[in-house]
């Protein structure tokens, strides 16, 4: 299709005859280079797609897949990948640049109370606002008065 086309435009403008075209025609080569923008909207496509399904599955982790699994079929990543992000996740957490998944509530993200933290005193007890009785005592006597009014 390039051959023809630039067969036509050669001859139309002169350039070439037919006759010189046949002589060339053998000798021409096209050399496509990569693209590289093309290629970058692609991984960042697919990784979009793999980081939706892995938020998708994440629930079922530990009960129906595997973390090995969910990181070889779902992330797509290869067994030297594996090991490099592994060590990168260990230095990271030794130079307090992330935190240490196991001193973190998966639920709530919030870091687990360790043994004689004393900011952590009294967690589990139910916090109580201590007027609650006065206030309530307060509504149910203003309550009366008004039935009493509502009742003249």
């Amino acid at each position: 299709m390039f051959s023809d086309m630039l067969k036509t435009q050669l001859i139309l403008k002169n350039i070439v005859t037919p006759e010189d075209w046949k002589e060339m025609e053998d000798h021409i080569q096209y050399d496509f280079l990569y693209d590289n923008q093309f290629a970058e909207l692609k991984e960042s496509e697919l990784m979009e797609g793999r980081l939706g399904m892995l938020a998708t599955i994440e629930p079922y982790i530990g009960k129906y897949y595997s973390t090995e699994y969910v990181r070889k079929r779902i992330l797509r990543q290869t067994d030297m990948e594996i090991e490099e992000i592994d060590i990168q996740i260990e230095d990271e957490i030794q130079k307090g640049i992330i935190p240490d998944p196991s001193q973190i509530d998966p639920i709530t993200g919030e870091p687990l109370p360790q043994e004689g933290d004393p900011t952590m005193e009294g967690m589990g007890e139910q916090p109580v606002d201590p007027d609650i009785e006065a206030q309530a005592q307060a509504v149910d006597a203003q309550y009366q008065k008004d039935t009493k009014k509502a009742e003249l």
